[in-house]
């Protein structure tokens, strides 16, 4: 399946489209500032790591299969096109041979979100509205039941993104289970399809 048949997502305000490397520029824009990066799984990237990453990103979405996927989606402003930020929907996160997605860790069924904006664009509501779009295409277009977000306690304003989509708390994660080395509590939250069986 890879990148075939994902088309854009469009909301009020948004594009929500896959990215593509001619984007590098603008997402290393967002990925190496602080106050973008404070509380993600990375420090502040250099052009490279930032290069690194996006050539990972645009394999894992081109090994995706109807089962397992990785898909990381430019945040574009609808009426100019603008990269804001980016956003990934995934339930694997490991090719098992060339070209394929092996199965995720994730449970049959469950996906995970997430986001980040340029801080230039925070406070207006852009990553609600991308963030609500990816949860309908995840429960609509890929028959998820549930999707699981990770945030790190200090970061409120993401934390009132998930609940008012009606994400709820699932179990902390100790600071010791911290992968990423922030030394902050990494709090789960997980969404429930509404006709799912609990």
């Amino acid at each position: 399946m890879g990148r075939s048949g994902i088309t854009p997502l469009v909301t009020d305000r948004l594009v929500l489209r896959l990215v593509e490397g001619s984007d590098e520029s603008a997402i290393h824009r967002y990925r190496s500032n602080p106050a973008a990066t404070r509380y993600l799984s990375h420090e502040p990237l250099s052009v490279e790591a930032n290069r690194k990453r996006l050539t990972e990103l645009l394999a894992l979405a081109e090994a995706s299969t109807g089962t397992w996927f990785n898909y990381c989606w430019a945040i574009t402003l609808r009426q100019s096109g603008e990269v804001i930020g980016d956003a990934r929907t995934w339930n694997s996160t490991a090719v098992s041979e060339p070209g394929v997605l092996a199965p995720g860790m994730h449970p049959a069924g469950h996906a995970a979100l997430a986001y980040v904006l340029h801080p230039d664009h925070h406070h207006q509501g852009y990553g609600r509205e991308a963030a609500a779009a990816l949860v309908t295409w995840l429960f609509t277009q890929r028959g998820i039941n549930a999707v699981a977000a990770a945030v790190y306690e200090p970061n409120s304003p993401s934390i009132r993104l998930l609940r008012s989509l009606g994400f709820q708390s699932d179990p902390v994660l100790p600071v010791d289970r911290d992968r990423a080395g922030k030394g902050l509590p990494l709090l789960m939250f997980r969404l429930d399809r509404p006709d799912s069986s609990p």
